[in-house]
């Protein structure tokens, strides 16, 4: 496979130069369609301290790397319903450059087109970024974005809702939904700038049977973090664990969910657990979420 090739950044745009204590934002745009809602919560996060995002369009075009014969076939028939390779990074580079002109107060942007293997693209992005900015995938370039971004980068996802929100907001209000292990831990340690900057933390859990209850767990994790929440228990119902989570963090006025990503299974479509595959598929509030190492 060839090296990316890159539309030129704007004028200023410096990927390597930042301070340490900048945080490196990756807002990936796969596709048109979901772009504009992407940037807005990059931006959303990017409130929480001194920050740079690189807008980012991954894209799968056959020039740039070697396919097989039946992939042809299916990159053809993307082309009849979605447009040629150019033809969809020219859409998502107008939404960038609309959304660059609209937003004069944004932290600085600049702009790179990583072309070829999406997640080995996805990977090497992984190397100077704090935060993966994504949103649910349409298309298939996005769904396998999102997955080389959650299952093969090993960083803190902010998983983005499809529609867009000119004045969103994000950390004002963050709800975790808690389960003791790694990957709710890992996450909640990733996402700590955030957590440090919110107005409000609150901890959701649930009784699970034979297991101890895990407030105890979460009171302890958080006190040594030196972050201040309010934990509350869930009580369940005849609903998903993921549905009453987005449902509760709605009631108590939530602008994000954070969760561990809790996976299984060998094919990625279900590797991930029934609580995270419940959040991902029915939230409308950004979500941090960080499979864990």
């Amino acid at each position: 496979m060839s090296a990316p090739s890159s539309v030129p950044e704007l004028p200023g745009a410096d990927p390597h130069g930042e301070a340490a204590a900048t945080l490196r934002i990756c807002a990936i745009l796969p596709e048109a369609e979901t772009a504009l809602s992407t940037l807005q919560c990059a931006v959303a996060a990017a409130r929480a301290g001194s920050s740079k995002i690189c807008a980012v369009h991954v894209g799968f075009d056959p020039e740039h790397t070697f396919v097989s014969a039946e992939e042809q076939d299916i990159q053809q028939l993307r082309d009849i319903y979605e447009g040629g390779p150019k033809q969809r990074t020219a859409r998502v580079r107008a939404v960038f450059d609309a959304f660059l002109a609209s937003t004069p107060d944004a932290p600085p942007m600049f702009w790179r087109n990583d072309e070829g293997d999406i997640q080995t693209n996805v990977a090497r992005e992984a190397q100077t970024a704090d935060l993966f900015v994504i949103s649910r995938p349409i298309h298939m370039d996005a769904a396998d974005a999102f997955r080389g971004a959650l299952f093969g980068a090993h960083r803190l996802v902010l998983r983005a809702p499809r529609k867009t929100n000119a004045q969103r907001v994000l950390g004002r209000h963050v709800v975790v939904g808690w389960k003791p292990g790694a990957p709710a831990e890992q996450t909640v340690e990733a996402a700590l700038p955030w957590l440090r900057q919110a107005g409000k933390v609150t901890v959701l859990w649930t009784e699970k049977a034979g297991a101890p209850p895990y407030d105890a767990s979460a009171r302890a994790f958080f006190a040594k973090l030196g972050i201040a929440v309010e934990i509350v228990r869930l009580e369940r119902d005849r609903r998903s664990v993921g549905v009453q989570l987005l449902d509760e963090a709605s009631k108590l006025g939530g602008d994000c969910l954070l969760i561990g990503a809790f996976h299984h299974g060998a094919l990625w479509q279900a590797m991930l657990g029934g609580v995270t595959r419940d959040v991902l598929n029915h939230a409308e509030i950004p979500v941090f979420l960080m499979r864990a190492k």
